[in-house]
């Protein structure tokens, strides 16, 4: 086979070539160029790269204006490539075979491509650099495990959608107006007629819908956080064994809320959070952490790898503090 030259315009998304039956872009050249350049071409070259870049987004001295977004994407394409290159039977040197690393002009724009900004869009990004490990982990966190709750809270999430789903901020006094509306709908929503695990659907619902709020709002009066913190406090007082949820789904679901909690909501409660945990779940809960701080960190999202494991901590407090930590009676919103 002969040398190739790349198009006159070609951004990396586009398919390069069919392999195996499955198409691949010019990204994914690009990426196993310099694995076999640098890295001695077989899967664990992909390993090597990922730990440079990982290298990178950690040590690199950026500017006040630079982010570490490219070297995100690149690194999530990584990932996406060494898992695809994996289901087919491939190494990185079955497409950068020696006619492709001969062809000096895609070496230099593999290498110049593993530098450089990358164009936000479509156009120049793959879907795994449009859909980043922390958008999607945090996703996850938010609502991505809610099909493992005996009632799903979808059904409660779209009676908030409408009061959280804004384009562009929040002014401080409307979110104190959103915040009255929140509080008048859950209240409304809920009642006596609503079985256990309605009430763990809705609760949990709102905590996503106000969290999202949160993303958008200026809360300088800090009613936002008040109301999120009293109907947080509910939610984790709700028997939710009594709806059947298995310890396993519950607990991680829960963990993934407590490592991607960015506002604080749980300031002067940091040990609720396990505040229903039993002395035989403390080791399924440790596992579930420590698993999430693994992933975390795999994608140098090292802030919530730090969370996970201080989550840890908090559970062995929680936990060695139980018989004289048991909450009292909490008084309603005023």
């Amino acid at each position: 086979m002969g040398t190739e030259q790349e198009p006159v315009r070609v951004y990396g998304p586009e398919t390069w070539r069919t392999v195996a039956g499955r198409d691949w872009s010019w990204w994914d050249l690009w990426f196993c160029v310099i694995a076999v350049k640098d890295h001695g071409g077989d899967l664990a070259a992909l390993q090597s790269l990922a730990a440079g870049l990982a290298h990178r987004i950690r040590h690199l001295d950026r500017g006040m204006f630079q982010s570490r977004d490219s070297d995100d994407a690149r690194l999530s394409h990584l990932f996406d490539l060494a898992e695809r290159l994996g289901a087919a039977g491939l190494a990185p040197a079955d497409l950068a075979n020696p006619a492709m690393l001969a062809d000096r002009k895609i070496t230099a724009r593999a290498r110049a491509k593993f530098k450089g900004a990358i164009p936000e869009g479509a156009y120049a990004r793959t879907p795994p650099m449009l859909d980043l490990p922390r958008q999607r982990l945090h996703r996850r966190a938010r609502h991505g495990l809610w099909s493992t709750f005996a009632v799903d809270p979808t059904p409660f999430y779209e009676k908030f959608r409408p009061t959280v789903d804004r384009k562009g901020g929040v002014s401080e006094n409307q979110t104190s107006r959103v915040v009255d509306t929140l509080y008048d709908r859950v209240v409304r929503l809920d009642g006596p007629r609503r079985s256990t695990a309605e009430r763990l659907a809705l609760y949990r619902a709102f905590y996503t819908a106000a969290a999202e709020l949160a993303d958008i709002a200026d809360d300088s009066y800090g009613h936002l956080g008040e109301l999120r913190t009293e109907m947080w406090l509910v939610y984790l007082d709700i028997d939710w064994r009594e709806t059947g949820m298995s310890p396993d789904d519950y607990w991680r679901d829960l963990c993934g809320l407590r490592m991607w909690e960015e506002y604080g909501m749980d300031f002067g409660h940091e040990r609720a959070w396990f505040r229903s945990v039993q002395q035989d779940e403390i080791t399924l809960i440790e596992r579930i952490l420590s698993d999430l701080a693994e992933e975390a960190g795999s994608y140098v999202l090292d802030y919530q790898a730090d969370q996970a494991l201080a989550a840890i901590a908090q559970l062995r407090s929680s936990t060695s503090r139980q018989s004289s930590d048991t909450p009292g009676r909490r008084s309603g919103r005023k």
